[in-house]
């Protein structure tokens, strides 16, 4: 039977085995530098909406859409390239297959 810590750590891998695990989803704290920039950012476009025909409204929101998209997807892809990085290194480390580790 897994209790405690285990209970957590195995979920972990589970999650992360069945392809749960969603890396840019993530809570943030309130008073990081991210959330901070993100109710500027937030601010900023509410006042630009107001000058905005609706057209102009439109198009400014799938602007931003794509943004958040195009950073969804960057950050998917650097986190899947932090599991190889981390993998070349264990085998490195492991197999002795790095000229550095001669």
């Amino acid at each position: 039977m897994i209790v405690g810590q285990e209970v957590t750590e195995v979920m972990k891998l589970q999650d992360l085995y069945y392809g749960n695990v969603i890396p840019c989803q993530h809570d943030v704290s309130k008073d990081s530098d991210y959330a901070k920039r993100s109710l500027e950012l937030l601010e900023m476009c509410d006042r630009l909406e107001k000058r905005l025909s609706a057209d102009d409204k439109k198009l400014l929101n799938d602007i931003t859409d794509m943004q958040g998209m195009l950073s969804e997807t960057m950050i998917a892809e650097s986190y899947i390239q932090g599991f190889r990085d981390c993998v070349e290194l264990m085998i490195d480390v492991i197999f002795g297959r790095s000229e550095n580790l001669k």
